[in-house]
């Protein structure tokens, strides 16, 4: 099982030479509201935790990883937005399921999908393609930040090299972050957040051996990004009073 997990991490890492696997948001969970616009900076350091069957066994491979994106509201529910970078080439949408006037909690599903495809005019040399399908739980404060939670499922395909010197991978895996959005001013946030992903299924691949299914994997990916976002996005809105808070009087 060990093994799966460093083939897994060795062709992502190793082959695309990025560090491409992106378990992380770095948005809220409300959207922005219809014609709204935001642009972010996303500074941050990922890696692929590796853990050997003694738990006095351990490695990683980390690296720094730096996206930028930029998202645009289309309506007051839907965002669609894209990401390059570290992440490689990423397409977002976020679908609101709460109400838009909902002044302290925003719950919204997020699914995008990013990936690169690299080859020659005679022969493929490789692939990488990531489906991910978060739940974004955001919680509201009185004044316009966000706490975010994302629990995520996601299903990744990378292969490398051709004939008979490739490999693939197919993996399942589940993870969640948490962040949060920190409003700065009317027209910046600031968000850390921290993201952990783990393969829970995979399917590994190679030239020399067969098909090979496996689970239970000692390892996963964590990553830890600073969200620089940049744009209005949607009005504060506050709840409103109680009618025993209106007739509250100080004595």
């Amino acid at each position: 099982m060990l093994r799966r997990a460093v083939v897994a991490a060795s062709l992502c890492l190793g082959f695309l030479g990025t560090g491409c696997v992106s378990v992380s948001h770095v948005q809220t969970a409300d959207t922005l509201g219809q014609g709204k616009f935001q642009f972010a900076i996303e500074p941050g350091v990922g890696g692929a935790a590796v853990i050997g069957d003694s738990s006095a066994t351990s490695g990683g491979i980390y690296y720094p990883h730096i996206d930028l994106a930029a998202r645009y509201g289309v309506t007051d529910r839907v965002d669609l937005g894209v990401r390059f970078g570290s992440s490689l080439a990423e397409l977002q949408t976020k679908f609101l399921i709460t109400s838009p006037e909902n002044p302290d909690l925003a719950v919204s599903l997020a699914p995008s999908v990013m990936g690169v495809f690299l080859g020659s005019d005679d022969a493929d040399v490789g692939s990488y393609v990531n489906l991910a399908v978060p739940v974004l739980v955001g919680f509201k404060t009185s004044g316009g930040s966000e706490l975010v939670l994302g629990p995520r499922v996601s299903a990744t395909r990378i292969s490398a090299g051709s004939g008979s010197t490739s490999a693939a991978a197919n993996l399942v895996s589940v993870g969640a972050s948490v962040g949060y959005a920190l409003r700065v001013t009317e027209g910046f946030r600031l968000m850390p957040e921290v993201g952990v992903s783990v393969p829970v299924i995979g399917e590994f691949n190679t030239s020399d051996s067969n098909s090979e299914i496996g689970a239970g994997f000692e390892g996963g990916f964590i990553q830890f990004k600073l969200g620089f976002l940049f744009g209005s996005g949607r009005p504060i809105r506050r709840s409103t009073s109680t009618p025993a808070q209106e007739n509250f009087v100080d004595i």
